[in-house]
């Protein structure tokens, strides 16, 4: 299914698009939904700008990040393209395999008088975007004049698994401990949004409590 939605599909579309005489006519751009796993692991939670090596973990991470070579290729062909590499979003109804949908679920779950709250591994980092910023940012890479080949979508703001919680319990007037089950993963996943504030003007705000606030089921 990854393979299909994240490769196959993106690859299709620019070659058929290429292929199409008629397209040449149309003031068209095409915007394709990277995602901040084409890093992979960075290696430190300073900024990652759109120019870092990619390093992909995982059947996800490669495959976004085939997808985005395809339209990056494309673009080399002459498609007006860029790549919008999303990090993780925060907003209604997420998936459940987002991590905020299980923070939410697990805080929720919690009595009022508190309780524990399992998280993999609490001090990993990642930066956060709200739903609401990442489409206008979209919106905005389609009709600004000039795009360049990769911009950032993100808020370039360190957040901690555990202080999303403990925003999380807050939001709900309880008090929970966070305990590890030990699983670590990727430390530290931060981008460097320059080039989104450069091209769009748009700088997302973000913390803790927005994380909190934004999300639900």
């Amino acid at each position: 299914v990854m393979e299909a939605a994240n490769v196959l599909w993106p690859t299709w579309l620019v070659d058929d698009v290429l292929a199409d005489d008629s397209v040449s006519t149309l003031d068209l751009r095409f915007v394709h939904l990277g995602s901040a796993g084409e890093y992979g692991d960075p290696g430190s939670a300073e900024p990652v700008p759109e120019t870092a090596t990619v390093r992909p973990v995982g059947l996800y991470g490669e495959s976004k990040w085939a997808g985005s070579r395809a339209v990056l290729a494309a673009r080399e062909r002459g498609l007006d393209a860029v790549v919008a590499r999303g990090f993780n979003l925060v907003g209604p109804n997420l998936a459940p395999v987002s991590p905020l949908y299980q923070f939410l679920t697990d805080v929720t779950a919690a009595p009022t008088t508190g309780g524990e709250v399992e998280v993999w591994w609490p001090p990993t980092i990642r930066d956060f975007i709200t739903l609401d910023d990442l489409s206008l940012a979209v919106a905005r890479l389609a009709l600004v004049d000039e795009v360049p080949d990769i911009v950032n979508l993100c808020a370039q703001v360190a957040l901690t698994f555990e202080e999303i919680v403990h925003a999380m319990a807050a939001s709900q007037g309880k008090t929970v401990s966070v305990v590890s089950a030990d699983r670590p993963g990727i430390p530290a996943v931060v981008g460097d949004n320059a080039r989104l504030i450069e091209v769009t003007g748009i700088r997302p705000e973000m913390n803790a409590r927005i994380v909190a606030e934004r999300s639900g089921f």
